[in-house]
Formats: C-alpha cells, structure tokens, sequence
C-alpha cells in the first residue's frame, strides 16, 4: 500500500523561489507538476505582497499561442538578499525531506483526495 504524502507548508514558495533565483522561467513549467501547486500566479503575489520580493514589470514572453508576462526577481541587491533569506527560511526539514521522496503530481493529488 502507497504511504499518502502530505505537502508541507511553503514546498511551493520553496520550489518557485529557488528556480527564480538561478533565472529560470517558471511561468513556462507547469504549476501542478513542477511546482505542486494549482496557481503559480497567487505565489507570485504572496511572495510580492507579504515577503517584500518585488518583480520586473512590463517584460513580455512569446508562446506558441500568445504573449505571457514572465516572473522575473527585480536584480537588485537587496532583493537578491531578500529573495536568498526567504529560501532559507523556506527549506525547512520537512520541506526538504519531502523533496528527497520526489512526489509526483498523482502521489500529491490522491493525498488530497483529488481526481
């Protein structure tokens, strides 16, 4: 019998977070399978409103069928160092033990009860 695994709490930020600092597009992943969460965009503004990240503005992605905004950290210092403190903060032993047992999306969504 599969052990359910419950997603800890901040897996999300610490996935997105990580993978804004080294600059990768994480509008162009998908939400649920890379970063286990159903909307990206509601991280981006937690991240922005309650952790002080702030983000570059007015830059736009092509697509195979549309123009998106992509997420990308303002590169100052400051928010460097904001952004490199949340993680860590972020990468608590339960995050990062849940990470080492590399869930997919369909361990997560049967832990959540989910079809």
């Amino acid at each position: 019998m599969k052990r359910k695994i419950k997603k800890p709490v901040y897996v999300s930020h610490y996935l997105v977070l990580s993978d804004l600092l080294i600059g990768a597009d994480v509008r162009a992943k998908s939400d649920v399978v890379h970063y286990l969460t159903s909307r990206i965009e509601n991280l981006k503004m937690e991240l922005q409103n309650n952790f002080g990240l702030e983000f570059v503005n007015g830059v736009t992605k092509d697509s195979t069928y549309s123009y998106y905004k992509p997420y990308i950290l303002e590169p100052t210092p400051e928010n460097i160092n904001r952004a490199e403190e949340l993680l860590k903060r972020f990468s608590t032993d339960e995050v990062l033990a849940f990470l080492e047992q590399k869930p997919n999306a369909e361990d997560y969504r049967e832990s959540r009860g989910s079809n």
